[in-house]
């Protein structure tokens, strides 16, 4: 009689325990795994510089010459982050950064938005307070041709600083660039006397049309069902799958987790933020957002990152990272009638809530279409479309009041860039193509022109911090 009521105390206790511990279990996956990596995950050391570089360098004598080349910009990039290391070890006194207008020749790199200088101090394991209070954000940094003078450019002011570095290297790449200038550009572009003389070829060769594919193949369902297993991991078996009659495919966990993959090729995600409970400076975020990346798809060639914001969503504040990339050492610009970007990734806290990806691959079956055509000059563009745009800018209602004549003066002389890119329309699940163009930048806004044609393809606003009108 006692063995029985023994035993049936022992079943009960380990009924009970089993139960304790199956709901331990399931507590742990709803919090921890729903929510992905932790506060205690370690995450991967990622090389950055290949990341965070420079869209661009230039050499000013007496014009500013900007060039794309990648193994130009590689090289220089690998020297600046050499001065940009001996400058956060010496700079620790308010008195060694002045803001000062640079006067002699310089050379230059350029980051496509002022990107926050903690990036770059961080990933360079040097803490330096002063420099990043004073200086915060960085949109290019200057070497001085004539002495071991650097300049940090944060979008409106310019800082100066004497640090020692080995000129002799920077000589070597500034003769190499001022070569490649020498090579490539052969006319002016200035359209009034007023305006401001850009050198540019007139002598360029483009790909046109560039035949492109988009890297997700939508038709591979076992490749798009690899990708929602990766991103789901164990909630995989819980989660809905849907498509949409556009043909878009859609996984949703519980409401809090989607996974969205468009016939077109974008992908995106989004997750809840139920479990992000802390916080997490710019730098920590730029690891997460990375790691992400390389855990999906990896880490598109040619890529960088492009902008830097901060953003808000229910009450919590996070970071979001903008990356763009080029094709044929040219940039790839989006058309602005659908919010396209290449990949943007936001980060709150230590918890990416979404991500969107839009990469296309060189279509190597289409190799021998493409053909090399040549160019019209953007004087010729500017002077057939100066009218059109003019009337375009004067239809903002912010705007009408302005002359036609005056306006159309001010606008050619905010033009302060001119280059060739490729340009995406966006989503065309059909005719998958780039086309070849000019971008003529202005403070406020840019314009795109087909560069074979000269037809004006479009007007797109500047966004950012750092934005000025013509006004």
């Amino acid at each position: 009689m006692h063995k029985e009521k023994i035993k049936n105390l022992v079943l009960v206790f380990l009924v009970l325990m089993a139960v304790y511990l199956s709901s331990q279990t399931w507590l742990k996956f709803d919090i921890i795994s729903i929510s992905g990596k932790t506060d205690t995950e370690q995450y991967e050391d990622i090389y950055l510089w290949d990341k965070i570089r420079p869209s661009r360098i230039s050499i000013s004598e007496q014009y500013e010459y900007y060039v794309f080349s990648e193994d130009l910009v590689t090289q220089t990039w690998r020297v600046f982050l050499d001065t940009l290391r001996m400058t956060l070890k010496t700079t620790f006194n308010e008195d060694t950064l002045f803001i000062e207008e640079p006067t002699e020749d310089l050379l230059k790199i350029h980051f496509d938005n002022p990107i926050p200088t903690a990036l770059f101090s961080e990933g360079l394991g040097i803490s330096n307070q002063t420099f990043s209070k004073r200086i915060q954000k960085i949109l290019w940094i200057g070497c001085s041709i004539e002495g071991n003078k650097y300049y940090y450019n944060d979008g409106e002011n310019t800082y100066s600083v004497a640090v020692p570095v080995d000129q002799a290297i920077m000589l070597d790449i500034y003769r190499d660039i001022k070569l490649f200038v020498e090579q490539k550009y052969n006319q002016l572009f200035s359209v009034s006397d007023s305006a401001a003389s850009i050198p540019v070829s007139e002598d360029e060769l483009v790909y046109n049309p560039v035949f492109v594919k988009s890297e997700i193949d939508f038709e591979d369902t076992l490749f798009i069902e690899s990708i929602a297993k990766d991103y789901f991991k164990e909630q995989y078996d819980y989660v809905r799958k849907t498509m949409e009659s556009s043909g878009n495919i859609n996984y949703i966990y519980r409401n809090e987790k989607v996974l969205r993959i468009y016939n077109e090729g974008l992908l995106e995600f989004y997750d809840s933020l139920e479990s992000t409970l802390d916080d997490s400076d710019v730098h920590r975020s730029f690891i997460i957002a990375l790691n992400f990346i390389e855990d999906f798809l990896g880490f598109p060639e040619n890529a960088y990152l492009s902008n830097v914001v901060t953003f808000s969503k229910d009450g919590k504040y996070g970071y979001r990272f903008i990356f763009s990339y080029l094709l044929y050492d040219r940039p790839v610009i989006f058309s602005q009638i659908r919010e396209e970007k290449a990949m943007q990734v936001d980060v709150i806290g230590s918890k990416v809530v979404y991500y969107q990806r839009f990469i296309r691959d060189l279509d190597d079956k289409m190799e021998t279409e493409m053909q090399e055509v040549s160019v019209i000059s953007p004087g010729k563009i500017m002077t057939k479309n100066i009218d059109f745009i003019t009337t375009l800018y004067l239809e903002d209602e912010n705007h009408q009041d302005m002359d036609f004549e005056q306006t159309k003066e001010k606008i050619l002389n905010s033009i302060y860039e001119i280059q060739l890119a490729y340009f995406d329309p966006s989503r065309k699940s059909k005719d998958q193509l780039l086309r070849s163009v000019w971008v003529f930048k202005t403070f406020d806004r840019q314009y795109v022109f087909n560069a074979i044609t000269g037809a004006i393809i479009e007007e797109q606003m500047v966004q950012g911090e750092y934005s000025y009108g013509l006004e």
